[in-house]
């Protein structure tokens, strides 16, 4: 009798404890259920979440994490027709509308050990919108995938090495590109990477690749971007980026400017240092291309960028000067050009390109990649 008491008790608890587990496991079925059709239903939302965040918040703030589920379905599964860039660490991919999405190559996703530095690495770089940078919105994951959100660069955004390629070059973009326009393409580039100095975050990869340059309908006026920037850390393994390299590179950026020529090196600056210094700057311009100064003003005005090329480049980076100091001077020429031509000189006031005229590096097409010899600039000192 006393057994099949025990027997019957057993029996009971087991049966309790089965129901209560099974109600448990049905409620958190439904609970995934109903967050994952939550999920689904606000995809589309988040990304553009993401993107009018950036846009319209003037305060840093945590980038977003998307779901990778939320960015394959945006890219309808990374589809090729989705493609709109290559580059040499990413394809990017049309999102949500004004967004881009750079999926990681796989096997630098699996090959890098500072893949695993992704998520902090990408959430360090979240500084306040600026004109003058191309903004990273927002990041995702998952295994064997790293996604960058990023704005998405209008139709005919292309870098200043396209527009300074010369005609035997495949990367040829024809265009004359007069001085008040490279005015412009060098003040907008300084004053993105002081606004991300001013945020304890460095470029690392000033390049003209990196430099994104648009004309807008109002008065054929340049809308100036940086892109990639920050990602020299688990990109090129590069730790120790500095604020004063920045300076070199940008310096190196603005020769190319003046003389329409090729970085090569280093040897540019071998070239044409010793001709500023010696006050020959009118020597070293590519008037072939944007023509000779108009007159002695505009000389001045040139050879006032060339000293700063000059302070960037031919000092050691403890003389050089502090990006703000070069954002500050280089505006001063672009405000200058902007009064020959009879308009109001004020800074930082380009024109509203609307949702799709931010810029990222999403649109440099195929031709983006050239040599490795021809990207990396002559090391600093």
């Amino acid at each position: 009798m006393h057994d099949a008491v025990v027997a019957a008790v057993h029996h009971a608890l087991f049966a309790g404890a089965t129901a209560v587990l099974l109600a448990l496991a049905v409620a958190l079925f439904l609970l995934w259920r109903k967050r994952r059709a939550a999920a689904a239903r606000g995809a589309d939302a988040d990304l553009a979440a993401a993107h009018s965040g950036s846009a319209a918040v003037a305060t840093t703030a945590p980038l977003q994490v998307v779901p990778l589920a939320d960015v394959d379905r945006a890219t309808d599964g990374f589809h090729p027709s989705r493609v709109i860039g290559q580059g040499r660490h990413f394809a990017v991919y049309a999102a949500a509308p004004g967004i881009a999405a750079k999926r990681m190559h796989p096997h630098l996703v699996l090959g890098d050990p500072g893949g695993r530095r992704f998520p902090a690495a990408v959430r360090s770089l979240a500084v306040p919108p600026h004109p003058n940078l191309a903004a990273i919105v927002g990041l995702s994951e998952g295994p064997g995938e790293r996604v960058l959100l990023v704005e998405r660069a209008p139709v005919g955004a292309v870098g200043l090495d396209r527009l300074l390629a010369r005609d035997d070059d495949a990367r040829h973009v024809p265009t004359t590109l007069p001085w008040r326009q490279r005015a412009a393409v060098a003040a907008g580039a300084a004053r993105g990477l002081a606004h991300l100095h001013a945020h304890g975050v460095v470029h690392g990869r000033v390049r003209p690749c990196n430099v994104l340059v648009s004309s807008s309908a109002a008065g054929g006026r340049l809308a100036v971007r940086l892109t990639d920037y920050g990602l020299a850390g688990f990109l090129d393994r590069r730790d120790d980026a500095r604020a004063e390299d920045d300076v070199y590179m940008l310096g190196a950026v603005l020769l190319e400017l003046l003389t329409g020529r090729r970085w090569d090196g280093g040897r540019l600056a071998d070239w044409a240092l010793p001709r500023i210094r010696g006050g020959a700057s009118v020597e070293v311009l590519d008037v072939a291309r944007a023509g000779a100064p108009a007159d002695k003003a505009e000389a001045r005005l040139l050879a006032r960028a060339a000293r700063v090329a000059l302070a960037c480049v031919g000092n050691d980076g403890r003389s050089r000067p502090g990006m703000a100091e070069v954002s500050a001077i280089l505006s001063d020429v672009e405000a200058a050009y902007r009064r020959r031509d009879g308009a109001p000189a004020g800074e930082d006031d380009e024109p509203d390109d609307g949702g799709e005229g931010r810029l990222s590096g999403c649109l440099l097409g195929p031709s983006r990649s050239v040599h490795k010899a021809d990207m990396l600039l002559r090391p600093p000192v």
